[in-house]
């Protein structure tokens, strides 16, 4: 369950792995936040998900930086997107709870933060 944007935006996407954000032994949903945050980076609108299946054509696994939603069974989660058998991209769901950890190399896509676009262009 979740809310979407009520007019249509522009969202300037990153992917970075949990090792790039600077945790080379992985790290926790909120460390990772934290960090992101710290370097420029905001959460991405929860839409950002279901659109970017639609749009991307690779197949590598990724988590969407989002404010957690809480799926059927009352988990915390985010979205996440990778190949599933035959070779389609799936959009599914990732357990985000705030101290979950996650590998080095986790995949998390977050938005750049708006006030940067603006002062880069």
């Amino acid at each position: 369950d979740f809310t979407t944007l009520k007019k249509q935006e522009q969202t300037d996407l990153v992917r970075l792995t949990v090792k790039d954000l600077g945790f080379p032994q992985g790290a926790t949903t909120d460390e990772i936040y934290n960090q992101a945050a710290k370097l420029g980076f905001e959460l991405c609108p929860a839409e950002v998900g279901p659109n970017l299946r639609l749009q991307y054509s690779g197949k590598e696994w990724m988590l969407i930086g989002m404010k957690q939603i809480t799926d059927r069974s009352g988990n915390l989660s985010v979205f996440s997107l990778g190949e599933e058998g035959g070779g389609r991209l799936r959009l599914g769901i990732g357990d985000a709870k705030p101290n979950f950890r996650w590998l080095d190399d986790s995949e998390f896509v977050f938005s750049l933060r708006k006030s940067l676009k603006t002062s880069e262009s």
